[in-house]
C-alpha cells in the first residue's frame, strides 16, 4: 500500500548546525551524512585560506574577497557574514533548488549567518552545537593544530559571545560524544519531518482513502 507521507509533497527541511570554532560541526554533520546519505550538504563559500585537508567544492568554495563580494553583488548569496576578518557564506540557488525537490539539507554555517537564514526561511530549523567545557573546546583547537596561539585565543573569545546567542536556536545539543550527538539530530530530524505544518494536508488526504 501507498506510504501515507507519499501523500502529500513536502518542501525539503533546511537544517542549520552552528556552534564555535573547534565544537567539531564537520565531524558531526559527516557522521549524520553517512547515516543519511539521501540529505544534501550545501557546501559554503569563503574567503579564507584552505585547511590541510580541505578541498574546493567539498569542505567550502574557496574564493577571494573581490569575487566573493562580486557573488554577494550578483546576488548569488543566501546569507553572509564576517567571521575573524573573513567572509563566509551560503550559495542560494542550490538551496532553493533542494528544497523545491522535496530534499533536506544541512548547513554547516556560523551563528550569525544561522540567525541571517532564519529571518529569510522562517521555516529553517536551527541547532546550536555546545563544547562540553570551554577547557574542551581550547584542548581541541590546540589538537588541530592549524592556528597561532593568537588565533586561537580570538576563536575562544568569539565562541563566549556566540553561546550567549544560543538561546535564538530552536535546539542545543551538547557535543560530547560524535555518535550520541549524530542520533540527536537524526531525531529532530524526524520530528520535524511529523510537523503539522510539514505535514499539513495529509489528515485530508487519508479521509479521502
Amino acid at each position: 500500500m501507498e506510504d501515507a507521507k507519499d501523500l502529500i509533497v513536502r518542501t525539503g527541511i533546511l537544517l542549520c548546525v552552528s556552534g564555535p570554532s573547534g565544537v567539531g560541526k564537520g565531524s558531526l554533520i559527516s557522521k549524520v551524512l553517512a547515516v543519511r546519505p539521501d540529505m544534501c550538504h550545501s557546501v559554503s563559500v569563503t574567503t579564507r585560506a584552505p585547511r590541510p585537508g580541505e578541498k574546493e567544492g567539498l569542505s567550502y568554495y574557496f574564493r577571494t574577497r573581490e569575487e566573493f563580494l562580486e557573488m554577494l553583488g550578483q546576488k548569488e548569496i543566501l546569507e553572509h557574514d564576517e567571521y575573524l576578518g573573513n567572509y563566509y557564506g551560503t550559495l542560494r540557488r542550490p538551496i532553493e533548488e533542494r528544497m523545491e525537490k522535496g530534499l533536506d539539507t544541512i548547513l554547516d554555517i556560523t551563528v550569525d549567518g544561522t540567525l541571517n537564514t532564519m529571518k529569510l526561511i522562517p521555516d529553517a530549523v536551527s541547532i546550536f552545537l555546545l563544547p562540553p567545557s570551554i577547557q574542551e573546546l581550547r584542548r581541541r583547537l590546540n589538537t588541530r593544530g592549524t592556528e597561532s596561539d593568537e588565533v586561537i585565543q580570538e576563536r575562544l573569545a568569539k565562541a563566549l559571545e556566540e553561546i550567549r546567542m544560543a538561546k535564538s536556536f530552536d535546539y542545543l545539543v551538547v557535543n560530547d560524544d560524535l555518535d550520541r550527538s549524530c542520533q540527536t539530530i537524526l531525531g529532530i530530524l524526524e520530528a520535524e519531518q511529523h510537523r503539522w505544518k510539514r505535514m499539513q494536508g495529509i489528515e485530508i488526504a487519508i479521509l479521502k482513502r
